[in-house]
């Protein structure tokens, strides 16, 4: 439990970093870094989805898309906020291996939703830890 509770903090570090950047006044910079912190911060949201449900449910998932699926379920993360993540960790995978600045662009106009989503899914896991 200790090891979860490290990793979930990390996570809560990870989305008021993004959060910083993302209050930040536009520019290609900023652009960038929030970005740069969503890649970062969504990493930690399914790798401490995955560890909570090892740890509490004993539930063993090996991707981002399997454990968002069986969170969806334990951490009753509505629907919606489900296609969301599923749709993170598409646009995370995208993000990491192709850039064009019409990506970035439109990655960046999806960002605030997605910290939405993500600051949700802490606010689940907190409550039940």
């Amino acid at each position: 439990m200790a090891h979860l509770n490290e990793k979930r903090d990390d996570f809560k570090q990870a989305l008021d970093s993004w959060k910083e950047a993302l209050d930040t006044k536009y520019s290609d910079i900023t652009r960038d870094a929030s970005i740069q912190r969503f890649e970062f911060t969504f990493e930690l949201l399914w790798k401490v989805v995955k560890l909570y449900l090892k740890e509490q449910e004993d539930i063993e998932c090996v991707s981002p898309k399997s454990c968002i699926r069986e969170a969806r379920t334990i951490l009753s993360i509505s629907d919606e906020d489900t296609e969301a993540c599923l749709k993170m960790a598409k646009d995370r995978n995208f993000s990491v291996h192709t850039y064009s600045e019409d990506m970035a662009k439109a990655l960046y106009d999806r960002l605030s939703e997605y910290y939405d989503v993500s600051l949700r899914v802490y606010e689940k896991i907190s409550k039940n830890t």
